[in-house]
């Protein structure tokens, strides 16, 4: 693997790792964050050979997140995250060395927690909304009973109506089908949307399961007639906050979007709230997402620097 040498005004920093998992989340439970920006196994998933990589630097307590990124055939360098637990000075701090290495102040910090923004602002930053996130109460979809649950009980029965439909944890067992439904939806969603979908992300998310803990990455599989048609992995963000990391499904199979929702969020009710992130602006996805019911919407800033 080929990782940005640390040196000049890399020196400190270091790639983030494995090892960083128990002092990372530490101070995200110290901060609280929400967002789902703050999965531990997200920031793992951006270390791409030659392409990019998560740094990380300590500073005053706080964890700063950094990303290194070859933009433009450039490298380039933004602040992920704002320190965790925010702190003002130190963020002006990271904005500076991070302006030393772009050689401007193009440096963008990228994922804000709402909560943090005040502060944020006080280093003098133009900060906007990026997208908003659902936040579900996984309980909640043990009984889809209701008037507000008509539309996730109507896919559901489309699914269980089919014979053979069976439901697993994910097991490394599962890559190969894993790859292979992620090429045809990728190759699907290019075809209709122009883009990969992110495709990427979940190859990276696929890697990733079973080099940590359980609890850290976890995932489930669904078959239909003995065939993989749907994968979904997530994690804990913080102790009664979970991450819903990746999730993919063929959806030839009406109703299976739904289905395998409901049945990935049950698989979290040790967890108060779950961060499905943002709809990523489809319509579709939104469709499906709002008739979940979202006991919140959390939404996601980012910040720029002032010319």
């Amino acid at each position: 693997m080929t990782y940005p040498v640390l040196s000049g005004a890399l020196e400190g920093l270091r790639t983030l790792t494995a090892g960083d998992l128990v002092r990372y989340k530490a101070a995200v439970a110290a901060g609280q964050q929400m967002g789902w920006g703050y999965y531990f196994p997200n920031l793992l998933s951006k270390n791409r050979s030659g392409r990019s990589a998560a740094l990380l630097l300590e500073d005053e307590g706080a964890i700063c997140v950094f990303l290194w990124s070859m933009r433009d055939s450039r490298p380039h360098l933004d602040l992920y995250l704002p320190p965790v637990p925010v702190n003002v000075a130190v963020l002006r701090r990271c904005l500076e060395r991070a302006n030393d290495f772009n050689g401007d102040t193009s440096a963008r910090v990228m994922r804000i927690d709402a909560k943090d923004v005040g502060a944020v602002k006080g280093a003098n930053l133009k900060v906007r909304q990026r997208r908003e996130q659902y936040i579900y109460a996984p309980q909640a979809y043990n009984d889809i009973g209701g008037k507000s649950f008509y539309t996730i009980r109507r896919n559901v029965k489309l699914i269980e109506r089919i014979p053979n439909v069976e439901v697993l944890p994910y097991s490394v067992s599962h890559a190969r089908a894993c790859h292979a439904l992620l090429e045809q939806w990728s190759q699907n969603h290019r075809e209709a949307q122009g883009t990969a979908g992110g495709a990427g992300t979940s190859r990276r998310a696929i890697h990733l399961v079973g080099t940590m803990p359980a609890e850290e990455l976890r995932g489930e599989v669904v078959f239909v007639n003995g065939r993989l048609a749907a994968f979904a992995f997530g994690g804990e963000i913080r102790p009664g906050l979970a991450g819903s990391f990746e999730r993919k499904c063929d959806t030839s199979i009406r109703g299976l979007s739904y289905f395998h929702l409901r049945s990935f969020l049950q698989s979290f009710r040790d967890f108060a709230l779950i961060n499905d992130g943002s709809d990523t602006g489809r319509a579709g996805l939104r469709q499906i997402k709002e008739s979940f019911r979202p006991v919140e919407m959390h939404v996601e800033y980012r910040a720029a620097q002032r010319k």
